[in-house]
Parts: C-alpha cells; structure tokens; sequence
C-alpha cells in the first residue's frame, strides 16, 4: 500500500475511530435523557431537513472529489474548478433555504423553532469543502478539524443535556456542531486556492456533470431517510426513536468500515485516468475482502452481545432493540460491500449509469416496502425493508462488477471468517451467559472475542492475519537485536 494511502488511511481511522468512542458514552446519556420520544422527534425533523441538505449539496461531495483529483497536478485548473464549484453551491444552498422555512411554515408550525435549529444543516453543506481536500489527497486538515469539533460537541453533550427538557439544546448542539465543522476547513483553502471570475457556461456545464451524481443521491436518500419520515407520520415519533437507535448503532460500526472508501476514491479516479485497469481490479478485491474481515465477526459480535448492552446503553425505554438490533445487523456486511463496489469501481471509471440505476432500484422498493410494512410492524417494517433494499443493492452491483470486469468473492476465505466469527460468537455467549448487563459485561465480552476470532483466523491460515503477525513478529525481532546490541 501506498505511504501516501497509508497516511490518509490512518487520519481516517483516527476521525472515525473518535466518532465510534464518543458515542459509546454519549448514546447513553441521550437516550436515558431524552427518550424514545425525544429522541425520535430529533430524527423526524431532522429527516425533513435531510431532503434539503440533498438538493443544497447537489452530489458534489462524490463529484467534487473526482473533479478535484482529475485536476489536481494544474494550479490554475485547480483554481477554477473550486471557484465554480463553490459558486454552484452557494446558489443551491440558498434556494434550499427558502424552501425548506416555506414548507417549515406551512405544514409544522407546532415545532418552528426545532425545524429552524435543523436548518443549519442545510447551511453546513455551503461551507462543506471536505471534497476538495480528500481530492488532493489531504485528509489531515479535514480529519484534525473535524476532530476537534466533534470533541467540542461530545463535552457539550456530556455536560449539558440532563432530561427531556434539553431536547432543543441537543438539537442545536449536532446541528451548530455539523455547519462549524465544515466552516474551519476554509482557513487551510486559501493557501491552494484563489477565486476567478466565473462563466456562466462553466456553471451549466458543472451542473449537467453533478446531475448524473445528484440523482442517484435523490436514490439514496428515499431509501436511507424516507423510511423514517414515513415512519413518523403513520407510527409516530416513539417508533422513529426505536428505530433511530437501532440503525446508529449500526451506522457506526459500518462508518468504521467503510473509511477506506473515502481514502481510496480519488486513487482509484486517478488509476483509471492513467489506465491502471488491473492495478484498480487488485486494489477493489484487498478492499473488499479486507472489509468482510471486519464486518462479519462485528455481526455476530455484536449479537453476542446484544442482550447485556440495551438495558444499560440505551435505558428501559429501548429494550426492544434486544429483538431488533441483531436483526438490522445484517447491513454491517451489505452496505460496506455494495459501497465498496460504488466508491472504488462504478464511480471512478464512470459508471454512473450502472450506478444510478441500482439506487433508483433500490429507492422504489424502499417507497414500497415501507408502505407496506410499516403500517403493520412499525420500526421492525422499517428495518426490514432496509435490509432486503441494502441486500438488493449490494447483490446487483457485485453481479455487474462480475460481469464487467471478472471479479469473483473469494469464498473459500469468507468462509473461514465466517467460522471463526461463529466460534467467538458461541464462546462469548457461553463464557459470559451468567454476568450481569453493564459496561464492564461488554468490555469482557469483547476481549473474549478479539481473541477467539484472531486465534481461529490463524489456526484456519487466514492470509491477512498471517501477515500482520509475521510483521509485528519481525518488528519485534528487529527492535530486541536493537537492544541487545
């Protein structure tokens, strides 16, 4: 692996690996503070103002990083490419913003001021220019910036949400959080950039481009935020808030890993710029597989574990994800395999189309499926539809990249994981069966299972696993002949 890939790669963990540590402690607190209820009106209004966050950023966070990355080695290309992004956006986002206070007033006029608090969100897209970073390759300006805010926000959530009462205050807190975030970015552009008159023809011309990335987000976001919308109106709020939890507690996990997709994308854009047809194919199956290394034991871990962390993680008003959680877990292995897929192929050799076609897919039968189900079953309808639309998705894309360019799974491997994860699985449930529900249960419980999965993966001769031990075995080696001489 490339240093540059293993340097931006380690930023990535770092962020992520912050954003999965502070919720550990900051789930808790809401969920105990605010409820299911609290917690589901956040949502529900959020989901609305999700909808506009979509049309203000206008797919530019996929495009922009591949238009960056194509362009990257001409400063005055550079330049210009940024300037009628930039401008693009402040357009989008002020239009998103008249029409999200106009829909606000006519239709919730109950909770004004929830639904203005989430507005910032739509404001933090303007000052969103992550994409240009991750472009040129620079994740330690986006990751340490980033980083530091979200300490602020976890100091401030710890501090000062207490009950149901501070529901504004939590509100306020993610959404001011998310436009401050992206606004601190803009000290560490004006070194690399300058603004230029812009044409109008080179706004249009953007538009047209961002349009085949904006669509398949239209996609994403029926299947990933509807569900919810759809929930609040028919269920309610509570349901929404079940939900909620069930699926951030997922998310998190496949935010972790998914983090090498951000890191791979404009190198992959630039292998196929360059022709690298095999180097591309090579890179997308280590991904792949290196990703399944992960999120198959954090499936069954995770439903080791389950019964003993609800009760103290999300409180008494969410016992129900004890049913649910193990259920919904399933996405930890679809969705970063079908992203994987997207990201580091579809995307970067132009496959859009192939790419749009299977979020419209799954979009429609999200709208479907959620109408459907959701009636009936609340939030379990809602996880399930999310499971067979993420499962869909993965498994048409993966037929695709089969067909275009021969690419296989290796089975063989993924059956050896899937061993090992189901020997943690059944030694962490009968090792743990009698200890009590608390934190100090799930810290046992997942030192149990790192050392079962990693000793099954190197009696069954996991390749990955032999590397890394032959590696710090060398290491060690090396630094003891040190010492000794």
């Amino acid at each position: 692996m490339p240093r540059s890939i293993k340097k931006n790669l380690g930023y990535q963990v770092l962020f992520q690996t912050i954003r999965i540590l502070m919720p550990i402690i900051t789930i808790p607190i809401v969920s105990n503070a605010l409820g299911s209820k609290g917690i589901g009106i956040s949502l529900f209004s959020g989901s609305i103002a999700e909808y506009f966050v979509l049309f203000s950023s206008l797919g530019i966070g996929i495009y922009g990083n591949r238009e960056i990355a194509i362009v990257r080695d001409d400063p005055e290309k550079l330049t210009r490419t940024f300037s009628e992004l930039i401008i693009l956006k402040i357009l989008t986002t002020g239009t998103s913003l008249i029409g999200y206070f106009v829909l606000v007033q006519m239709f919730f006029e109950g909770n004004t001021f929830i639904y203005f608090l989430q507005s910032f969100h739509i404001l933090a897209v303007l000052f969103d220019i992550s994409w240009f970073f991750m472009g040129l390759e620079d994740f330690k300006k986006v990751t340490l910036s980033n980083l530091s805010i979200q300490v602020l926000m976890f100091l401030s959530i710890v501090l000062f949400i207490k009950d149901y009462s501070d529901l504004y205050l939590y509100v306020f807190i993610i959404a001011f959080a998310n436009t401050l975030s992206q606004a601190v970015i803009w000290v560490f552009a004006r070194k690399y950039v300058r603004f230029q008159h812009i044409e109008l023809s080179s706004l249009l011309h953007h538009l047209k481009q961002m349009w085949v990335y904006f669509i398949p987000q239209i996609a994403i976001t029926l299947y990933s935020t509807l569900n919810q919308t759809i929930l609040g109106v028919i269920s309610g709020e509570v349901e929404v808030g079940i939900y909620g939890n069930a699926v951030k507690l997922s998310t998190t996990i496949v935010t972790m890993i998914s983090t090498i997709n951000n890191v791979m994308l404009p190198r992959m854009s630039n292998l196929f710029a360059n022709q690298q047809l095999q180097l591309i194919k090579t890179s997308l199956s280590n991904v792949i597989h290196g990703q399944l290394f992960i999120s198959i034991p954090a499936v069954f871990g995770l439903c080791a574990v389950i019964s003993s962390l609800v009760p103290w993680f999300f409180g008494q008003d969410f016992l129900g994800l004890i049913q649910l959680i193990p259920i919904y877990s399933v996405v930890i292995i679809a969705v970063p395999l079908g992203m994987s897929v997207s990201n580091l192929y579809l995307l970067p050799t132009g496959n859009t189309r192939t790419y749009t076609f299977s979020v419209f897919l799954g979009a429609g039968m999200s709208v479907v499926l959620n109408l459907l189900l959701i009636p009936s079953f609340g939030a379990l309808g809602a996880i399930v539809t999310t499971i067979l639309v993420e499962m869909f998705v993965t498994t048409y894309r993966l037929l695709y990249l089969r067909k275009k360019i021969q690419f296989a799974l290796d089975y063989r491997l993924i059956g050896k994981y899937v061993i090992a994860a189901v020997t943690m699985y059944i030694g962490i449930v009968f090792l743990t069966r009698h200890l009590a529900p608390n934190m100090l249960t799930n810290l046992i419980q997942l030192m149990i299972g790192v050392v079962i999965y990693t000793g099954m993966c190197l009696v069954l001769k996991v390749p990955l696993v032999k590397t890394i031990f032959l590696r710090l075995f060398l290491k060690m080696k090396d630094v003891s002949s040190k010492v000794i001489q």
